[in-house]
């Protein structure tokens, strides 16, 4: 089976909520998700075009923006009124403008601070009172259990599945076949429309739960995406075994797929994780970011904001090149944002409590293709409890070896005995550099221990000539 196509050479992603998330792609992707609320209503689109430098100097390359379309009653992105506006939320109050005239104000600005987008794609439902719902009710799934008739779209958590209220679902399996083709026609239609503001900026288009969609129709709006749009990249919500993905993603030609580290709460899991992460890694590339904008902050998630450090660098060092924040993260928010309804726009401190750190590792992460690279992360930890330790080297003869060593116990500090005979044709010294810290150091021999401190991560560059493996 042949591999997947990346269109994107890496992607560093930050997540503009409202707006989206952050990514970084230098050949990998680093992305940033971005939202922001402003007195009653939410951050507009001058307010995301004035932000754009301050996530460049992160390090991202990428923003993710969660949909911008017209919300219905329930204010959440994900529940559109109309497929093909942007929110009026988003606009400056008095304004002439319209949505759409600002949003290419917006991409013009991306394009020169070199930020590419990307476009979440809602394929599965609309709102309850959306205009396809309330002009094209026999669009919708029947529901004679429901007043209105409607089948609500569900989601599963620990009570069982439960309805999402504000949500539709879409027929794509219309037992007519005149009604079924419009259905598709016009869902293909939304698609291509945002992935052309996509197209403009180098982006990716985000399939937002991919699992639950109709396959026939994936199949039909991927044609004819890398039709219309063939540099447009794919990034899909799509949780599913491993048979599928290996059988879908290739045949889809899905680009990135969301991982999902923050399920891994303890080091053995996560190891895992990792581990799974490159086994798979010729036929599905993952985006791995530190967190989601539907899960919790890492505080919320790991029990403190300072789990950020190790968790950031393994996210985007131990993975295979795309990774990022969603907004918040890089302020140490104990909470994360609330992407639903109508609050007051986010001030950010003059010197954020992560920014400069996570500026650091996308460096690290753009510079080296160690770091891009699938089935070249060798597990040196022995299962210690609390930390992971990898090797990482480059392909050529200017190749550097990498060893990234991260302790994600957040009380207390953890040693490891490192082993470097395996890795080395040599005996010692070892010179090498702590990225991090720009701090260099030199082991006399090839077995000696390392500190880490609660909550914290090294990152040690050996020369290219010192490497075995």
């Amino acid at each position: 089976m042949k591999g997947l196509i990346m269109r994107r050479s890496s992607l560093l992603v930050p997540t503009l909520v409202g707006a989206a998330m952050s990514v970084a792609i230098p050949n990998t992707a680093v992305g940033y998700r971005l939202r922001e609320k402003n007195k009653g209503e939410m951050g507009t689109l001058a307010n995301w075009k004035a932000d754009l430098k301050r996530i460049n100097d992160m390090g991202f390359n990428a923003i993710h923006l969660l949909p911008i379309t017209t919300m219905d009653k329930s204010q959440s992105p994900y529940s559109a009124k109309d497929l093909f506006e942007v929110d009026s939320g988003y606009l400056t109050k008095g304004s002439r403008q319209d949505g759409l005239s600002r949003l290419e104000e917006f991409i013009t600005e991306a394009k020169r601070v070199g930020i590419r987008l990307v476009f979440d794609l809602v394929l599965n439902h609309v709102g309850v009172q959306s205009t396809m719902a309330t002009q094209a009710p026999d669009w919708i799934v029947p529901n004679e259990n429901e007043p209105d008739g409607l089948k609500r779209a569900r989601y599963w958590c620990s009570q069982g599945w439960l309805n999402w209220n504000d949500l539709v679902l879409i027929n794509y399996e219309h037992p007519t076949e005149v009604v079924r083709s419009e259905i598709w026609s016009y869902m293909i239609d939304y698609a291509l429309f945002w992935a052309k503001y996509a197209d403009d900026t180098g982006g990716f288009v985000r399939f937002d739960n991919l699992h639950s969609s109709d396959p026939d129709f994936v199949r039909a709006l991927t044609t004819s995406l890398h039709n219309s749009y063939p540099e447009v990249g794919i990034l899909a919500e799509y949780f599913a075994d491993e048979s599928i993905l290996l059988r879908n993603g290739p045949e889809w030609g899905l680009n990135l797929n969301l991982a999902t580290p923050w399920n891994c709460k303890f080091v053995p899991q996560l190891r895992d994780y990792l581990k799974y992460i490159h086994r798979v890694s010729e036929h599905i590339r993952y985006f791995m970011p530190i967190t989601s904008h539907d899960c919790g902050a890492p505080a919320q998630e790991f029990g403190t904001a300072d789990s950020t450090v190790p968790r950031y660098v393994a996210a985007a060092l131990f993975g295979t090149g795309a990774t990022g924040v969603p907004q918040g993260v890089e302020l140490g928010e104990k909470e994360r944002i609330d992407f639903i309804g109508r609050k007051p726009r986010m001030s950010f401190p003059d010197k954020p409590r992560f920014a400069q750190f996570i500026r650091r590792v996308n460096d690290i992460l753009a510079k080296y293709p160690a770091f891009r690279r699938g089935v070249n992360c060798w597990f040196i930890d022995n299962d210690h409890p609390a930390i992971i330790a990898a090797f990482r080297r480059d392909n050529g003869p200017d190749a550097f070896g990498f060893l990234v060593a991260c302790n994600f116990d957040t009380l207390k500090p953890q040693c490891i005995t490192i082993e470097l005979a395996p890795l080395f044709k040599r005996d010692g010294p070892f010179d090498c550099c702590e990225l991090l810290s720009g701090e260099r150091r030199t082991y006399p021999h090839p077995r000696f221990e390392l500190s880490l401190p609660p909550s914290s991560a090294q990152v040690l560059k050996f020369s290219r000539d010192a490497t075995a493996l």
